[in-house]
């Protein structure tokens, strides 16, 4: 093993301590992340998904979040309806009732029973079992932010006790802010991806150390970002290294070899026999 995976293991051993993990009960290594509950097998961030990712042994969940017409903070990746649901129209403009009654599709387009759930529905689920959470918050359908939904995801957290289990993410730099300055005890990291590097005209480096210094704890890279010296910048930087979204199988050997902390899949089934677990 590198100097940089050694160290990036070491760091990812720490931060699971902190997120309340029980690091003594497997070798430190690379932890296992459901990407939407594990989208290639089961309805993309339903509770079917989730449910199922847990009795896998998944070391987190990862998921996303919008808000709803009246306030209320429900699982969803995209700001519109029509790809994954029933419905049609922006999650922002519909309400909790109206969202529950429409049905989620699967990756083949096909009507399930399973329901939008909410993000009080996904952490009661979650917070009996040992894993930690991945929680996203996204913007609407303009990429504008949801006013207050920082504040409501935290205190969903807190509810729960999962806000020390849980790493909050954000593309928007604005949003990570927000959530450091309402709570600095909680793990915040930034979203990084090829074209929104090149868009800012910056770096991976260059946002590492943006993440240092606002006192984040993580970064997720698109897998196209991710070598072995920017798992070596990150770990100097005491950031935990997530690497999103891998499906190949080669591609999970190659990042696991490369001590990355945190493998973000849709096949948490595949990357589980790549992991012995």
């Amino acid at each position: 093993m590198s100097a940089g995976a050694i160290l990036a293991a070491a760091l990812g051993l720490g931060l699971l301590v902190a997120l309340g993990g029980s690091a003594g009960a497997r070798a430190v290594g690379t932890l296992l992340a459901a990407h939407r509950g594990g989208a290639q097998l089961w309805p993309e961030n339903s509770l079917l998904a989730f449910r199922n990712a847990i009795a896998l042994g998944a070391d987190f969940l990862e998921f996303d979040v919008h808000l709803s017409k009246d306030g209320e903070v429900v699982v969803i990746h995209d700001p519109t309806l029509e790809r994954t649901t029933t419905g049609a129209g922006t999650v922002r403009e519909r309400t909790l009732v109206d969202l529950k009654a429409l049905r989620l599709k699967d990756r083949d387009g096909k009507v399930t029973d399973e329901a939008i759930p909410t993000l009080e529905e996904l952490v009661g689920l979650a917070a009996p079992s040992p894993l930690r959470l991945l929680l996203e918050i996204k913007v609407d359908a303009k990429r504008q932010r949801y006013l207050g939904i920082e504040e409501k995801v935290l205190r969903i957290l807190d509810s729960h006790g999962m806000s020390g289990r849980t790493i909050v993410m954000a593309f928007q730099e604005e949003t990570v802010r927000r959530i450091r300055a309402l709570r600095p005890d909680v793990t915040v990291g930034g979203l990084y991806w090829p074209k929104g590097l090149a868009e800012a005209r910056s770096t991976v480096k260059g946002e590492i150390d943006g993440l240092k210094k606002l006192g984040a704890r993580f970064v997720g890279l698109h897998q196209e970002l991710v070598t072995a010296e920017v798992v070596e910048q990150a770990a100097k930087a005491g950031l935990l290294l997530g690497v999103w979204t891998v499906n190949d199988v080669e591609a999970m050997k190659r990042f696991i070899e490369l001590g990355v902390a945190v493998l973000i899949t849709d096949r948490p089934d595949a990357a589980r026999e790549l992991l012995r677990r």
